[in-house]
């Protein structure tokens, strides 16, 4: 399943520098070579197709361009029926002789994802031109024929004698959403010309690519742009130094007219993880105006960070919004600007004040909330998972921001002369939490996350984003990050967001690479001290690069190609901050300290000769920086012509001064994890039936393993498996297991109790309302930051025990997707805080939409207790002022064992 690769065998180092001819180019020198591509001091191979740096500020490519995506859905009867918001079917505009002809799509049918290949996205013309876009419409006419009406995927009933027609929608002109302006005859109406069924319509769009040809028929970019206020960088590989510069121009592209960097192209927004991940990796340390313009930006008017819009209507569902703090530590780290520290102190401060009443479980001493910047839930999720299980799991990577936080609070603290001691014992809780519930010894990784109801089991896979920044921020010992960094699985283009991937699911965070997630692996490999790592990621991040021409979001896995993925920009920030990355964290090692800045740089064999970056900003020092040979330590270093104990910069050194390394010429080989991109199998459906649980034979699986209450208890490849009824509540799960022991997700829990461990209780009837379908018992009690802010309750357990406490709710103030209003209270028992029940939206106006919240373990007396549902200053969410839900009831169930 997985193989150690050691890389003296693939990779081209010490005296042994091969050349090798290319194309337009007399001679070349490997820096890494592979099965699936070469990149040299001046190119980059890849099959067919190759780019080359021509000269530094030039770089020629023929792979394809990436082209405009015109994304669309189709409409009966001017209603958006097909799709729910966010799914759509995709067109890439590569026309020639002036037409392109779509595939023939079904209503309704997303399709087989077909991945393309860099030789099917060849070709192309620029201009004008014309699009046919052909719909299969066979299946609802047999609808309309057979029953006299058609179900739409999404949306009413349309009966067979009101079809008026079907259209096109979408957000590229001549398109629009606006399905309100659309009528029979409308330009955007398809028609059936030959009476086949297959409705068509051709509209006029511009091919726009990313880059220009240049006239020998190879897409070219040409800097145009000055950089020359940031720091420049010349050394013996001109690939690496027009990458650098290509990096440096999109970066300049990205600054906003208010001085604030947006996501991407396609991105303008200022998104609080995205410019916090960038600026730690490269940002802070080169453009700290826009960082600190941009974090300002994040900041509400509460003065409390902002968590982006996302799963269940966002915070607390996730929780990675404290990331600002890591890019404010680097902003100080490298400004001195104490006027920040003491703003970036207290912004930090008041928000995980709410973070800790909210999402902290104190019993396992990690932080709930969504995996970090895998916002997409079912593509790092099980589909059945609803957001408050989401919330309601313990994610590797949200868990190293959060201790990483902590780690710099202390840290603020102490530089301001304020007590520090509750920030350190809180991070010391989290790294112990991580380090006894996700470390895996026997795989040598971390988990990706306990997720469950309320029994949490651990996810084995990997998590690149995660694994990265255990090794950075010192949650792994030693002796842990040599092993991650022998261990984690890479593929061959690059770290996954996750591994293995999620089989029939699409591509975006799934079955993906994302250069930020390689910059910042990269960056764990060279402090690890793994030499393949280095090699491989350096290599991994100028790759896509060059071939490219852009520094884009994100990459197939399976062929390292821009397309098809659901989503995917070009010059995205954290992917420019990663190329940038690679020189700074890595090739010169640039590490920024409280009081210096450090340079520990990690330049492979191949890279040797001799490396300067100049114009470099330091505080109130402007810095020359010239490292010599190749190794992975430092030999001896000399600032201003004078022999310095260490490669270091003091934080009060003022003015011009040059600092010169020479490396120690030692490369210790160190394997990597090279695996395929495989995907794991499918979770199985799991029904309760007679006492027994069963379920349908899953594709590749040759055994399950039945969990109960997170733990397994048996193991057998029948499809069915005898529940255990005891005393209080069994929650069981089935996992797949295929040949060589990749395992699926968990099924969804299964819920075993009696009548007798299950307790309901019921708002008081003053207030109780029933407009809205789907309550049980007499009715529900609205809840708003107006009204019923405490709801109290008297309720007798007859036999004592741990109960698990949770409320059914229903909250449609927003999709499931996105949007800032879960709702959540604070849970008092006895007149003790037990916790928070978080309420996340289950979509717009979905009022009728009922479920249930996270579950809060109590441990409960025989007898009366009263039960608090209470609205607190610490539960005010990102929205502010809409912090609704319908509370139907709330319900103890007592556990089992």
């Amino acid at each position: 399943m997985m193989t150690h690769v050691d890389r003296r065998r693939s990779t081209v180092t010490g005296a042994a520098l091969a050349l090798v001819l290319l194309p337009g180019v007399s001679s070349a020198q490997t820096l890494y070579r592979s099965h699936a591509f070469m990149v040299t001091d001046t190119s980059v191979q890849q099959g067919r197709f190759e780019a080359v740096a021509v000269s530094r500020d030039e770089i020629l490519s023929s792979y394809p361009r990436a082209a405009r995506e015109v994304r669309f859905r189709f409409s009966i009867n001017s209603q958006d029926n097909e799709f729910r918001s966010g799914t759509e079917h995709t067109v890439y505009v590569r026309p020639s002789n002036g037409a392109q002809v779509t595939p023939v799509y079904e209503f309704g049918a997303e399709g087989t994802a077909v991945l393309p290949t860099p030789e099917q996205s060849a070709g192309g013309e620029d201009g004008l031109s014309r699009i046919t876009i052909r719909l299969d419409m066979r299946p609802v006419l047999r609808s309309f024929r057979d029953k006299g009406f058609y179900d739409p995927p999404f949306g009413k009933r349309v009966a067979a004698t009101d079809f008026q027609g079907v259209y096109v929608i979408g957000g590229d002109a001549p398109m629009t959403w606006d399905v309100s302006s659309l009528h029979p005859g409308s330009p955007l109406q398809l028609t059936d010309t030959n009476r086949d069924s297959i409705f068509t319509v051709t509209l006029p769009f511009e091919a726009v690519y990313t880059r220009p040809l240049a006239a020998d028929g190879r897409a070219v970019w040409k800097r145009t742009m000055d950089v020359s206020a940031f720091p420049q960088l010349t050394s013996s590989q001109r690939l690496v130094d027009a990458l650098y510069r290509m990096s440096l121009e999109e970066l300049r592209q990205l600054i906003r007219s208010d001085g604030a960097l947006s996501a991407g192209a396609k991105w303008e927004g200022v998104w609080t993880r995205d410019v916090a991940l960038s600026s730690v990796l490269a940002l802070a340390m080169v453009a700290p105006d826009a960082v600190k313009a941009s974090l300002l930006a994040k900041v509400d008017s509460a003065g409390r960070i902002i968590q982006d819009t996302g799963t269940g209507g966002s915070w607390p569902v996730s929780t990675d919004r404290t990331s600002w703090a890591l890019a404010a530590w680097e902003l100080y780290t490298g400004t001195g600007d104490r006027n920040w520290l003491r703003t970036a102190y207290d912004v930090i401060h008041r928000s995980v004040d709410a973070d800790l009443h909210a999402a902290f479980d104190r019993s396992a001493g990690l932080f709930r909330g969504e995996s970090s910047f895998l916002d997409w839930r079912e593509q790092s999720y099980p589909r059945w998972m609803q957001p408050s299980d989401i919330y309601q799991s313990e994610a590797l990577g949200t868990n190293a921001v959060h201790y990483a936080t902590y780690r710099i609070l202390g840290d603020m603290a102490r530089a301001l002369g304020e007590p520090s001691a509750r920030w350190d014992a809180v991070a010391d809780t989290v790294r112990h939490g991580m380090n006894l519930h996700l470390w895996q010894a026997d795989r040598g990784w971390y988990g990706q996350y306990r997720y469950g109801r309320n029994f949490l089991s651990l996810s084995p896979r990997s998590e690149g984003l995660g694994e990265a920044l255990s090794i950075i921020y010192g949650v792994a010992t030693a002796a842990q990050r040599q092993r991650l960094a022998r261990n984690a699985p890479v593929t061959d283009f690059g770290m996954p967001s996750f591994w293995p991937y999620i089989p029939a699911e699409k591509l975006y965070h799934n079955a993906a690479i994302w250069p930020f997630v390689t910059g910042y692996w990269t960056w764990a490999s060279a402090d690890a001290g793994n030499t393949a790592g280095v090699e491989h990621g350096l290599a991994a991040t100028y790759r896509p690069a060059a071939l490219f021409l852009t520094n884009k979001e994100n990459t197939v896995a399976a062929t390292g190609h821009f397309e098809g993925t659901e989503l995917n920009s070009d010059r995205q920030l954290w992917s420019v901050a990663a190329n940038l990355a690679a020189t700074y964290r890595v090739l010169f090692g640039m590490r920024l300290l409280p009081d210096r800045m450090v340079f520990q740089p990690m330049v492979p064999p191949a890279y040797t000769g001799d490396r300067a970056l100049t114009n470099l900003h330091y505080r109130s020092a402007t810095l020359a920086i010239t490292v010599h040979g190749y190794g992975s330590g430092v030999a001896r270093s000399t600032l201003d012509g004078h022999t310095v104990p260490r490669a270091e910069i003091p934080a009060a050194l003022a003015g011009p001064h040059a600092l010169e390394i020479w490396l120690d010429g030692r490369w210790r080989h160190e394997p990597i994890n090279v695996v395929k991109n495989i995907a794991s199998p499918a979770a199985p459906r799991v029904s309760l039936e007679g006492g027994v649980l069963r379920w349908p034979r899953v594709n590749d699986a040759t055994r399950y393993v039945v969990y109960r209450n997170g733990r397994p208890v048996s193991s057998n490849a029948s499809l069915r498996a005898a529940v255990v009824r005891g005393p209080g509540l069994a929650e069981y799960q089935v996992l797949s297991v295929d040949a060589v022991g990749r395992e699926s997700f968990l099924s969804e829990p299964v819920r075993i109790t009696s009548a007798a461990d299950v307790i309901i209780v019921r708002p008081p009837a003053a207030g109780l309302e029933h407009t809205y379908a789907g309550f049980t018992g007499a009715g529900y009690l609205p809840l708003t930051r107006e009204r019923n802010t405490r709801v109290e309750a008297a309720v007798t357990v007859p036999v004592g025990g741990v109960y698990a406490i949770d409320a059914r709710y229903a909250n449609g103030s927003g999709p499931i997707n996105t949007d800032s209003k879960a709702a959540l209270r604070t849970l008092l028992v006895d007149g003790k805080d037990r916790g928070v029940l978080v309420m996340p939206q289950r979509g717009r106006d979905q009022w009728t939409r009922w479920g249930y919240s996270n579950s809060l373990a109590v441990r409960l007396a025989r007898g009366a207790h009263t039960v608090v549902i209470t609205y607190e200053t610490l539960d005010q969410n990102m929205n502010r002022y809409v912090n609704t839900a319908l509370l139907n009831h709330v319900r103890l169930t007592r556990m089992g064992k």
